[in-house]
């Protein structure tokens, strides 16, 4: 059985998916977290991994009259991602340097990217996959989306320390927003970051590592079209490097993952910050 289990820390609440396993030795039921979901009043369905939204104590818990707070909070979620969408695409011009500040006091930035520009990516996608949306709508969005993560990165940054990051895409891989954020989100976590995304030359990556020599090497993909040139790039980089390799985008599937070794394959379940965790105990910064 899985359930979500709360915990309190300096007057908050902070929610944790757990399920319960029969230890052999103790003759005893003891609880292993499967994933850390933040705090308590934000967790939304799309939280929780996909293997499990249909448990009845997870159905339980977000259909709980006292949780009506968290409804409000999944609603007003899903109107920014609307609202910032149809700004985004829209004909008026946008202060892309004060977007995230409307929305700083509900969403740290970790939040804004995992729940609303994450979300409207992948809605831009399928819109695009679908031919519900014009190419050049496509690239607007896009643009603008680069834009807001460029005025973000110029919020005063923090002291770097020594760790090294490089995040690439394979060859013929254009989309890099995703880069970008996690430029954003790791140099403000203090690592020291590279991106020489998009599209850089499977041997000019190589030749960026041998000088750089990181402490990992990121490589994200978005269209399935690229997942050979990623797979060949991971297998050439192996060759000459032997520190960890990180894997992950939208055209990485469980069924790809296993072409991507010696390399670690991200999930795309995954929630930033739970990414964000394993790279530090990879890669302390």
């Amino acid at each position: 059985m899985v359930y979500i289990r709360n915990k309190r820390v300096k007057g908050m609440n902070y929610s944790y998916l757990v399920k319960s396993v029969w230890d052999k030795e103790k003759k005893a039921s003891k609880q292993e977290t499967i994933k850390y979901l933040g705090r308590t009043e934000k967790i939304t369905l799309e939280d929780i991994p996909k293997d499990y939204v249909e448990d009845k104590n997870i159905l339980k818990f977000f259909a709980k009259d006292h949780n009506g707070s968290r409804k409000n909070y999944n609603q007003y979620v899903t109107k920014v991602r609307k609202d910032l969408f149809k700004k985004l695409a829209g004909p008026g011009p946008i202060n892309l340097a004060k977007v995230y500040d409307e929305y700083k006091d509900d969403f740290t930035i970790l939040e804004f990217y995992d729940k609303i520009i994450k979300h409207i990516l992948y809605d831009v996608g399928d819109l695009w996959r679908r031919n519900e949306l014009m190419i050049g709508t496509e690239h607007v969005v896009s643009n603008r989306l680069l834009g807001i993560i460029s005025e973000m990165n110029k919020k005063e940054p923090k002291k770097k320390k020594r760790s090294k990051l490089i995040i690439c895409n394979p060859s013929g891989e254009r989309h890099n927003i995703v880069c970008n954020m996690l430029e954003s989100i790791l140099t403000d976590r203090g690592y020291n970051v590279y991106n020489i995304s998009p599209s850089t030359p499977s041997k000019d990556v190589i030749k960026y590592v041998s000088n750089i020599e990181p402490d990992m090497v990121m490589v994200s993909i978005t269209l399935p079209a690229n997942v050979q040139s990623g797979v060949n790039l991971v297998k050439n980089i192996a060759k000459k490097y032997d520190k960890p390799i990180v894997v992950g985008g939208q055209a990485v599937t469980e069924s790809s993952s296993k072409k991507f070794l010696p390399a670690i394959v991200m999930s795309n379940e995954n929630t930033l910050d739970e990414n964000l965790k394993e790279i530090r105990n990879l890669v302390p910064v």
